[in-house]
C-alpha cells in the first residue's frame, strides 16, 4: 500500500512540474513574439515639369506601416494633396511630437517623401522645377536664392538629391541633400555623411556647388526610436522612384 501511495504522490508531482514548465515556456514565447515595427515606402516624383496635371499623373506616396497606411497624390485640378494633411500622416513615422526637427529619420528623407503629394508651388519653391533653383516669395517677401537644387545621377551611379523647403508663411529654408551609394541604396539610420541638411534655417543666399561646407549630418534624433534600412532609388527620365521597408529601431 505505502509503494502504490509513493507512485502517485510522485506521479502527481511530475504533472505539476510539467504543467509550470509549459507555462513559463509561453509566457517566454508571447513576450518574444512582439515584433517591431516596419515602415514600407513605394514613393514616386517628377523632376522638370510644373504642371499639376502632369504631377498627379506621376507623383505619389504610399506607405504600408504599424502606424497606419498612406495612399497619397495631388488634385489635378486643385493642386491639393490627397488625402488632406498628408504631412501630418508622415509625420506618425517621421518625427515625434509632431515636430519635424524632433525626428525619426533622416529629416531630408521625411521631407523629400512629401513631393510624392506635393503641387507645381512647391516644385517651384523647394527647387525640383528643374531650373537648379530655389527662391520661395510669401507675401511680397523673398526669401534666399538657392543654387544647385535638383536631381542627378553620376556615371558611378551615385544619385544627389538637392532641394529646399520653408513651411508655412516663412521664407527662409532649410537646405537638404541627400547621395545613394553606387547602386542607388539610400541607406537609412546608418548616420552617415550622405545624408546633410542646415542646422538652422537659412537666411543668406546659398550654393550647394561652393557652400556644403556648412552643412551637418542629418539623422535622427538622439534617444528618439529611429527606422534602418535600405531603400532602392532609381532615376531615369526624369522621373524618381524610392523603394523598400524600414525597422523601427529602439
Amino acid at each position: 500500500m505505502k509503494k502504490i501511495l509513493f507512485i502517485f504522490v510522485i506521479s502527481v508531482l511530475a504533472i505539476a512540474c510539467g504543467g509550470q514548465k509549459t507555462d513559463t515556456a509561453n509566457d517566454t514565447a508571447s513576450t518574444n513574439d512582439t515584433a517591431a515595427a516596419t515602415l514600407t515606402i513605394d514613393f514616386q516624383a517628377m523632376v522638370g515639369d510644373t504642371n499639376n496635371a502632369s504631377i498627379s499623373s506621376n507623383a505619389y506616396l504610399k506607405i504600408t506601416g504599424s502606424y497606419g497606411d498612406i495612399d497619397g497624390k495631388i488634385d489635378a485640378a486643385t493642386g491639393a494633396s490627397m488625402p488632406s494633411r498628408t504631412p501630418d500622416l508622415l509625420n506618425k513615422y517621421r518625427s515625434a511630437d509632431n515636430n519635424v526637427l524632433n525626428n525619426r529619420m533622416e529629416v531630408s528623407m521625411g521631407q523629400f517623401l512629401l513631393f510624392g503629394t506635393a503641387n507645381a508651388s512647391r516644385y517651384i519653391d523647394d527647387g525640383m522645377s528643374g531650373s537648379g533653383i530655389a527662391q520661395r516669395t510669401v507675401d511680397g517677401t523673398t526669401g534666399p536664392k538657392v543654387t544647385g537644387t535638383g536631381i542627378t545621377k553620376g556615371d558611378d551611379g551615385v544619385i544627389t538629391i538637392r532641394f529646399v523647403h520653408a513651411g508655412g508663411k516663412t521664407v527662409d529654408p532649410y537646405v537638404f541633400e541627400m547621395k545613394s551609394d553606387a547602386n542607388g541604396i539610400f541607406q537609412i539610420g546608418a548616420g552617415t555623411e550622405n545624408f546633410k541638411r542646415s542646422e538652422t534655417a537659412l537666411t543668406n543666399d546659398f550654393d550647394f556647388n561652393t557652400d556644403s561646407a556648412i552643412l551637418i549630418v542629418d539623422k535622427a534624433k538622439e534617444g528618439n526610436p529611429y527606422w534602418k534600412g535600405d531603400l532602392q532609388a532609381t532615376f531615369e527620365n526624369n522621373i524618381i522612384k524610392i523603394n523598400g521597408t524600414l525597422t523601427e529601431v529602439k
